[in-house]
């Protein structure tokens, strides 16, 4: 059964400007308290273009949730079942393949992602845990065959197959 995607339009502008002010504000808050002036967030989203468009605030989103997501990175198992195990009913389901692509500006992401599915792969993990990151599974799944979005289809393809040893 194949399961219908999100249309990339279902938040609104409004909701949008909200999530990204928040994940945002998590990034330059220190205990509750904002460690950057919120003229700083005006001229950040403005780096990523016109703020009458929603495309800029999809950009900002998805580089404010990488970043969170990169410097949260305490476990790579942990990026594989919670932080890129999106589902429908997540919120961010719909822009996961920008969050994704810019976790993947990261020198080290791609590497984290790998030692993320070695570790989920490994004894310490049983296959009803990995069966619990069905959400990234069709995310890569869905990247290869996204419209300019061969990252995974070439050498990430490899290493996942050759995650199991040999017998």
């Amino acid at each position: 059964m194949l399961m219908a995607r999100a249309s990339p339009d279902t938040m609104k502008l409004p909701a949008l400007k909200q999530r990204v002010w928040n994940t945002w504000k998590t990034l330059n808050s220190w205990k509750g308290e904002l460690t950057s002036p919120p003229d700083s967030f005006v001229t950040e989203v403005k780096g990523f273009g016109d703020r009458r468009y929603k495309q800029t605030w999809i950009r900002a989103l998805a580089r404010f949730e990488a970043i969170a997501t990169y410097e949260s990175c305490l476990d790579a198992w942990a990026l594989i079942l919670i932080n890129f195990n999106f589902t429908p009913e997540r919120w961010d389901y719909e822009y996961r393949y920008e969050i994704l692509d810019e976790f993947l500006t990261y020198p080290d992401g791609l590497e984290l992602i790998r030692e993320g599915l070695e570790q989920l792969f490994s004894s310490d993990f049983t296959p009803e845990e990995r069966g619990q990151a069905h959400g990234f599974y069709s995310l890569v799944a869905g990247e290869s065959g996204r419209a300019g979005g061969n990252r995974f289809t070439d050498g990430f393809a490899r290493e996942i197959a050759g995650l199991t040893p040999a017998a």
